[in-house]
């Protein structure tokens, strides 16, 4: 997994902005099956937010008079992101970042602990028999981005 994260990064290292955008959303969809300390949490946010940036830049560019500007948005900002990568980079490469692979019956006992849901809600979710048969590609996508919030969750309460 991180061999195939660490060559869509060298990718949108070398690419120019018009070619970036290839690359940048399966990266931000792989990023999402990483877990890490709280610097890596926050190098993902940073990370996301100028990738947000950057391809909104690309898709101005598409539809607008301004085009020629909207691409000098888009390099500046593909700079931006460049330098959140090199940080990513760095971070997998001494292997402080890892995979985390889902388990529907931890995460969804977890979100309840957190008063994500409740009680009759939980009893119900994990007493349907096909929560074990959780390992669709939206079922995985779905419980990654249930991670994610509850992740979120914690770090709006924590401060």
């Amino acid at each position: 997994m991180t061999d195939e994260i660490a060559m869509l990064i060298e990718r949108l290292l070398a690419c120019d902005p018009k070619a970036a955008k290839k690359y940048l959303e399966p990266l931000l969809l792989k990023l999402e099956e990483l877990e890490g300390d709280q610097y890596f949490q926050e190098l993902l946010l940073s990370l996301k937010k100028e990738a947000k940036n950057l391809l909104e830049d690309l898709r101005h560019s598409q539809s607008s008079e301004l085009r020629e500007d909207w691409l000098r948005l888009a390099a500046y900002d593909l700079r931006r992101v460049r330098a959140e990568l090199l940080h990513l980079r760095e971070l997998l490469r001494v292997g402080k970042v890892k995979s985390r692979e889902p388990e529907p019956g931890r995460l969804l006992r977890e979100i309840y602990q957190e008063g994500g849901m409740s009680e009759a809600t939980w009893l119900m979710v994990t007493n349907h028999p096909s929560l074990s048969r959780c390992r669709s590609g939206e079922a995985r996508k779905t419980l990654l981005r249930l991670s994610s919030l509850l992740q979120e969750l914690r770090r709006t309460r924590n401060g």
